[in-house]
């Protein structure tokens, strides 16, 4: 079997060295990164970048901005009116679209003798408009809406709340011409009929008033005499009672049922316990076949002397245990929970009862209040029905003398405008800032060119085969590595020494894969010793960690050997505030033994060879992480701690070609933490 550290880039498994057994030799696929110029040419930093594209944006938007601003604003108040043709001219008035009529209309808002109404009226308002008809009509403009007999009434210029004035002025004279001639016509007859009217409008809001003031003080609330809340609410304690008394007789008969069924011995358990139990049978069931497999291949003795295969039968003893405590537990809650029922029921029966009781006398006083009520309705609805009487006589006098001239209504009135309709700024200014951005992204992009152009080229990337034997084999021959363009070698142990003079072969490395594996399938004690080993300390340093070697603020864990502080990442730093104790492991027996579930935690994730997955691998897996992003082996201790020449040689081969980079400019933390 080929472990997931001895794959080939792809998945595919490498061929095997010819051999016998589990004494084949390992291969292990190495790429380097591509040979560096000797004499790179220096790179335009991000700066110089960022400085050029703000050149040519402020040359461009600068005089754009300043030039868009630099206009005047020019604002807009608008009103609307409706105007329908007069009786005399239709024969019996006419609402739909007449083009004539809002023409004529228009040239009569826009006469002289209109205006000049309108400059007075402005005049009286205390605004200062222009002096003479001649020089307001050019702010003017009457557009009638196609299709209908709307009219809108505009005036343009730079005074916003000046504009408003003039419309609504405008309005107001046109409205007051058309008014002194109707009343010219009606005489003082309309106005009785007004005044009449009036009384009755006083009438009739202190009797509504009244009104409003019974229904809130008797808390009627519609006119419907079933639908108020206090009969309303009689209905629903009724309902409720009816309710209660069901519930109370369905969960006496609840508890019977199971009261009977225990004494009888049978299985009683709510339904999340039975849900439960039913998961632990089935895991149970799934142990028992599993064990009468072990038993078949393996005699009692060999299982019981074997912690793996007797880990199986005590699992099985356990989880019955367990099943049977879960079911005497689930008869006494269910009985519990039944008992409680009935006696919930039966309160909320007794509180019901007396609820109703008291109900039936406020809905009694209720029917009498809403009596009166409506007695009070009625007088409201007889002034009702003179006003509209009043209403309806007037209105005939004054349409006998509107039908004579052009009925208008005002759909909107003018308002001071908050924003110019020209010019736009806001558009313009987008405009200036996408053209001017537009300028210093070509910029960039010409530097960024000009910059490609004359780099050299880099040369060939470097590929190599790493084949190492079983423990205590030593016979296989050193990692060779292909030649750079131009001779130049991999960052390498030396070629020309013999391999009894090498250091041994480094340990398995896993793949990313195998350590989130890992990871997954760990608990939150063996995480912060997997973190620990994946952040570069050793076991005998991780088993004398305590809770004052590491500071949760900072993110740093202090190794109790040297003191050196290593930086913990996000996930491992969470972990470690939500952990109680801190660390897991309270002694160094408990951390070595800690250390010893690994090898069970691979064998459970399907990990080829997890007799081999130990700490030491780990912390191995993560300096070979660091090693192949090009950190410089002479900084290794700053995490791993000091390791001798040769330990330190082994790493060489895994470093890329080119220079080195130091520990701060490479991503420290391992895949599965960041």
């Amino acid at each position: 079997m080929v472990s997931g550290a001895d794959q080939l880039p792809g998945g595919h498994a490498p061929p095997l060295l010819p051999g016998a057994g589990g004494s084949n030799p390992r291969i292990e696929v190495v790429t380097g990164a591509e040979a560096q110029d000797p004499t790179p040419l220096p790179r335009r930093s991000a700066l110089s970048l960022a400085l050029w594209f703000l050149a040519a944006f402020a040359l461009i938007a600068v005089p754009l901005t300043i030039w868009n601003y630099s206009r005047p604003p020019v604002y807009r108040s608008t009103a609307t009116v409706l105007t329908t043709v007069p009786a005399e001219r239709s024969g019996a008035g006419r609402s739909d679209a007449d083009v004539q009529h809002v023409a004529i209309q228009r040239q009569l808002l826009l006469g002289r003798r209109l205006l000049t109404d309108t400059i007075a009226l402005v005049e009286e308002a205390g605004a200062t408009p222009p002096p003479t008809p001649d020089d307001l009509r050019p702010l003017l403009s009457v557009d009638p809406v196609p299709g209908t007999n709307l009219v809108e009434l505009s005036a343009e210029g730079g005074q916003p709340v000046l504009l408003a004035d003039i419309v609504n002025a405008w309005l107001e004279a046109y409205e007051a011409l058309r008014q002194a001639e109707i009343e010219a016509r009606l005489g003082t007859q309309l106005e009785q009929l007004a005044d009449q009217g009036e009384s009755l409008e006083g009438k009739i809001a202190a009797k509504r008033a009244a009104l409003t003031r019974f229904r809130e003080q008797h808390d009627i609330v519609t006119l419907e005499r079933d639908s108020n809340r206090a009969l309303t609410r009689l209905n629903t304690l009724q309902s409720s009672l009816a309710e209660a008394e069901d519930a109370q007789i369905g969960a006496k008969a609840k508890l019977a049922a199971l009261q009977a069924a225990a004494a009888r011995g049978e299985p009683v358990l709510a339904e999340e316990q039975a849900a439960t139990l039913a998961q632990l049978e089935e895991r149970a069931a799934e142990l028992a076949v599993r064990v009468e497999q072990l038993q078949k291949r393996y005699t009692e003795m060999f299982i019981q002397n074997d912690p793996d295969k007797r880990a199986l039968p005590e699992a099985l003893q356990r989880l019955r245990a367990r099943i049977e405590t879960v079911r005497r537990q689930g008869a006494e809650a269910a009985l519990t929970s039944a008992r409680r029922e009935v006696e919930t029921t039966t309160d909320r029966l007794f509180r019901l009862q007396r609820e109703l009781a008291t109900q039936k006398r406020l809905a009694s006083r209720f029917s009498a209040d809403f009596e009166t009520y409506q007695d009070l309705q009625a007088d409201l609805a007889a002034l009702d029905e003179m006003q509209r009487d009043n209403e309806r006589e007037r209105v005939a006098m004054e349409t006998r003398a509107i039908d004579d001239y052009p009925q208008i209504e005002v759909i909107e009135p003018a308002h001071a405008p908050r924003d110019p309709v020209r010019p736009r700024y806001l558009r313009d200014l987008g405009l200036t800032a996408a053209a001017a951005g537009g300028a210093g992204l070509l910029t960039v992009f010409a530097l960024m060119l000009l910059e490609a152009a004359r780099r050299p080229r880099r040369g060939a990337p470097m590929t190599g085969v790493r084949i190492w034997g079983p423990e205590g084999d030593r016979t296989y021959p050193t990692p060779q590595f292909g030649q750079l363009p131009g001779g130049e070698g991999p960052r390498s142990l030396d070629h020309t020494q013999a391999p009894s003079a090498l250091p041994d072969a480094a340990p398995r490395q896993l793949m990313g894969g195998e350590v989130e594996a890992l990871w997954e399938l760990a608990d939150d004690a063996e995480r912060q010793l997997l973190g620990l080993l994946l952040c570069g300390l050793e076991l005998e340093e991780i088993a004398m960690l305590t809770g004052a070697d590491v500071d949760l603020g900072a993110g740093i864990v202090t190794a109790p050997g040297d003191g050196r502080r290593v930086p913990l990442p996000p996930i491992l730093t969470a972990i470690f505030a939500a952990a109680d104790p801190l660390p897991a492991w309270q002694d160094p027996q408990a951390a070595h033994e800690l250390a010893q579930r690994i090898p069970l935690l691979a064998l459970d994730a399907g990990l080829a060879h997890a007799s081999e997955v130990t700490a030491g691998v780990l912390r191995h897996t993560y300096l070979a992480y660091l090693v192949r992003q090009g950190a410089r082996l002479t900084e290794l201790h700053q995490v791993a701690g000091r390791m001798d020449a040769a330990t330190v040689q082994r790493y060489a081969p895994l470093s890329p070609a080119g220079a080195s980079r130091p520990l701060a400019q490479l991503d420290l933390a391992y895949p599965v933490l960041a």
